[in-house]
């Protein structure tokens, strides 16, 4: 769960900053798309993904909005439909395979940072309520 998440269902005071580089909040944009502790795993991914992108729809991934890439990483089959011939396409399972290695290796790295980090964690503190 990401840190923005984790403070909206959470009885504890949570800071929604990104636990792994701390300079924004820990989105799901920010998660997938521009943490610069994962820059390394996210970067050869990337690489795989604008190539399939690009044999598929003839355009960049990269001069796409944020959002749209966001949004195509985590679900691409209803914009890839329309590029595609057929829905058992050998490049739409490709990218696929990209965007999953891309999701699980973010959140593999993220899972090990977090667990290497925990030591230095602040402690949780339980929100004060406001009387009127």
């Amino acid at each position: 769960m990401l840190q923005t998440k984790r403070k909206n269902f959470n009885q504890y005071d949570i800071n929604p900053t990104c636990q792994m580089c701390g300079e924004e909040n820990e989105t799901a944009e920010h998660f997938v798309l521009k943490c610069s502790a994962l820059h390394s795993v996210r970067q050869s991914i990337m690489v795989d993904i604008e190539r399939q992108w690009g044999a598929i729809t003839e355009t960049s991934f990269n001069t796409l909005p944020v959002d749209e890439q966001l949004y195509i990483l985590i679900n691409s089959w209803p914009t890839l439909k329309t590029f595609l011939k057929t829905h058992l396409s050998t490049e739409f399972h490709e990218f696929e395979k990209h965007c999953g290695r891309l999701l699980y290796g973010l959140d593999r790295t993220r899972q090990l940072l977090l667990v290497t980090n925990a030591s230095q964690r602040p402690p949780r503190t339980k929100h004060t309520q406001k009387t009127n």
